[in-house]
């Protein structure tokens, strides 16, 4: 078989960069013939790696430019344009304000996760391999999928240099104190201060045979709802789980003291930035999956309700989907509701927000590029007949945005 270009994907966008993925396969896989990726025309970048899936990062472009995007290898046919190779890429309009500062997100990490994909059971638990159900197991590599996805993914934070980390849930695939120990030696790698909440998965252990676990205690947290301030902005973290499900849930005292928080900000006229692990469902979209694991929609609609009463929050940063998800509902207004992927599996990652003094702030969900952490995403990827790619990545402009304002 002759050399294949396969997979091209423009992941993310800036204002002044560019990222795309792509693979370079032969016969037995991954190759390192050279690629070479042009602009317009003019070639910008070449890769050499033979990794099994190449992460090019282009930088100093100008913003709101339309760039035609090419990629050639020696040998292999021009890809095929799509949804997620499409013909011409704007970049983002340059930011009107000073950026004050920038954080990172992290979410669905499951650390302890024994195995990833096969077929989904009624419960949403990974089942057996299958034909068009691969099976990855942490046991597969000498190193666990999970450690490896996670420290790389810090590592990268890490050189990115942002002034924050929020860690948005499942941190601890069952909720097991050894988990959350294997967490918290991750986390103590981190440079920035960084800021953790628990996920339903968190709470597992009592299903586990732990008992009561303090995820907080263990991870030296102190428990959400809670905020910090970066920038002249307000993050606010929020706590929907129900210990022992796997919906969420947001009403009494919980909805109260948000209306409280978000009654300060208001008055101060700080944007404001709400971090939570479930997703609120709109009721008529109540029975479809993942809505029908996510926060209840009885509780929803009160949450969309407050948020649009409040026009100083510029965003709601949320986890759980493993997806990479961009809503808006009536109620809220032009409030975006964010999913972003997980960082354990496909494509993994984790996101970086910019914040500007005028209230906009802008995401870029970037793809954790050490080769160990490509092969094993690269793989993750055709779980689930091959769907999974389709669930999980979202478009462009789910994944890299400006908002706010």
């Amino acid at each position: 078989m002759p050399v294949q270009l396969r997979d091209p994907e423009v992941f993310g966008v800036t204002a002044d960069s560019l990222t795309v993925a792509f693979r370079v396969d032969g016969d037995a896989g991954a190759v390192d013939a050279e690629a070479l990726v042009r602009l317009n025309g003019e070639p910008v970048a070449t890769s050499l790696s033979g990794a099994a899936t190449r992460v090019v990062r282009i930088e100093g472009l100008a913003p709101d430019t339309a760039y035609r995007v090419e990629i050639e290898v020696r040998g292999a046919a021009a890809p095929a344009r799509d949804e997620y190779f499409p013909e011409a890429v704007r970049t983002l309009p340059a930011p009107r304000a000073r950026r004050t500062a920038s954080f990172a997100t992290l979410n669905d990490l499951h650390f302890g996760e024994p195995r990833f994909g096969g077929r989904l059971t009624a419960d949403h638990e990974y089942g057996e391999e299958d034909e068009g159900f691969p099976l990855l197991r942490a046991e597969d590599s000498d190193v666990p999928y999970w450690r490896s996805m996670n420290e790389d993914a810090i590592a990268e934070i890490n050189a990115a240099g942002v002034d924050a980390v929020v860690i948005k849930g499942d941190i601890a695939d069952r909720g097991l104190p050894e988990q959350f120990g294997w967490a918290r030696e991750a986390f103590a790698k981190i440079r920035a201060p960084h800021h953790a909440f628990l996920g339903n998965h968190d709470y597992y252990g009592r299903h586990n045979g732990a008992g009561e676990v303090d995820g907080y205690a263990l991870l030296g947290q102190a428990p959400a709802p809670r905020h910090f301030e970066l920038g002249g902005w307000r993050i606010v973290l929020l706590e929907t789980a129900l210990p022992g499900d796997h919906h969420g849930v947001f009403d009494g005292d919980r909805l109260g003291w948000l209306g409280e928080t978000l009654a300060e900000t208001r008055e101060s006229g700080t944007p404001t930035l709400l971090c939570m692990h479930h997703q609120p469902v709109p009721h008529e979209h109540r029975d479809s999956y993942p809505n029908s694991i996510g926060m209840l929609p009885e509780h929803s609609a009160d949450f969309f309700a407050l948020i649009g009463a409040h026009p100083q929050v510029k965003g709601v940063l949320i986890g759980h989907t493993h997806r990479n998800r961009v809503r808006r509902h009536r109620a809220s207004g032009a409030v975006p509701f964010v999913e972003v992927n997980c960082t354990k599996d496909y494509p993994g990652g984790w996101a970086h927000y910019a914040l500007h003094e005028d209230g906009t702030f802008r995401q870029e969900v970037r793809r954790t590029s050490s080769e160990r952490a490509l092969a094993h995403s690269t793989r993750a990827r055709h779980c689930f007949r091959g769907l999974y790619r389709n669930f999980a990545l979202g478009s462009l402009g789910e994944r890299s945005f400006a908002a706010g304002g």
